[in-house]
């Protein structure tokens, strides 16, 4: 079963990812919580993983991550920040995202 490159688990470690487990079919789960809290998680290929990284970046839409928080809050859910806190934390998690992936890009670059 395919495994990180130490190269990349030395970033995530660096940035406070961690690894959750590795799928059967070859992907990766990441954790990351984000500065409002939220456990944060990642599933992506392992195969070519800067590049999954970069693509799961490019696609994190900050908007609908905030619209299914407050709809989560609207149906009940306690632990759920206002809606000022949501939108920043979603635009730290985008941050992140691309900054996780241009360092892991740089890598791949001088293996």
């Amino acid at each position: 079963m395919p495994e990180l490159r130490q190269e990349y688990l030395d970033i995530l470690e660096k940035r406070e990812w961690s690894v959750s487990g590795y799928t059967d079919d070859g992907c990766v789960e990441l954790e990351w919580w984000s500065p409002a809290g939220e456990d944060f998680l990642v599933c992506v290929n392992v195969e070519n993983f800067p590049d999954e990284i970069l693509n799961y970046s490019d696609d994190f839409d900050p908007d609908e991550h905030i619209e299914m928080w407050v709809e989560a809050r609207a149906n009940g859910r306690q632990d759920v920040p206002g809606a000022r806190r949501l939108a920043k934390d979603a635009e730290d998690i985008q941050k992140e995202l691309d900054e996780l992936a241009l360092e892991l890009q740089e890598a791949e670059r001088k293996l």
